[in-house]
């Protein structure tokens, strides 16, 4: 079970890149080609809403960097615990 937990956490973790990488992607080419990119669209939520923008922003912040700098063993670790 402990292995397949480990697996869908990586799929996952790999799909989300993988979304932030197609996101990126479509800004650039938007910014590039004259269209319309999506900070277009998040710009005025986030002045309509700047409160939620900001919890949203500190959640994320948090949860990056959890597993950017997290402990050096663990669930989200290639090494277990020294023994």
């Amino acid at each position: 079970m402990r292995f397949a937990l480990g697996n869908l956490f990586s799929w996952l973790v790999t799909a989300l890149f993988g979304v932030v990488t197609i996101g990126l992607a479509f800004e650039s080419w938007a910014l590039l080609t004259g269209n319309k990119p999506i900070s277009d669209y998040i710009r005025p939520a986030v002045h309509s809403y700047p409160g939620y923008a900001f919890v949203i922003a500190v959640v994320i912040g948090i949860l990056l960097g959890h597993f950017l700098w997290g402990p050096e063993y663990g669930r989200t670790s290639p090494v277990d615990k020294p023994k």
